[in-house]
């Protein structure tokens, strides 16, 4: 498991995340993630409520990637790592009660990525560096 930086933490947190999946026969789907933030030093949480490809992408390898920028700076990172999801769980539970997905969505789960590596995605030639 990896680190995440302040730096790292406070882009995903403030700038708006997409999500990278494939399916089984390995076609790409990408999508915003309005409420992916960071959970902690090596792990990323969203909320699952829309259950489409995404969610039936990671029932099936729970492999992704997290792209963030900021398109300013031109600066940004791309994680990558293994989802798990929680639904109707004691985990889901807890998680979604402090939420209001509810008010929006009858049915959500929780899902947890640990990042496994991380790449800087800049407009200069260190773009796609491992940095951890």
């Amino acid at each position: 498991m990896v680190i995440l930086s302040q730096n790292m933490q406070d882009m995903i947190n403030d700038q708006f995340p997409f999500l990278a999946t494939t399916s089984p026969d390995g076609s790409p789907q990408i999508g915003p993630k309005g409420s992916l933030h960071v959970l902690d030093d090596s792990h990323l949480i969203y909320y699952e409520h829309t259950f489409r490809h995404a969610y039936e992408n990671l029932l099936t390898n729970g492999l992704v990637a997290v792209a963030v920028v900021d398109r300013v700076a031109e600066k940004g990172f791309r994680f990558e790592g293994k989802a798990h999801i929680h639904e109707n769980d004691d985990y889901a539970s807890e998680i979604l009660a402090k939420t209001k997905i509810y008010d929006r969505f009858p049915r959500a789960a929780v899902v947890i990525i640990d990042v496994e590596r991380i790449y800087k995605l800049d407009n200069t030639l260190d773009a796609g560096m491992r940095l951890a």
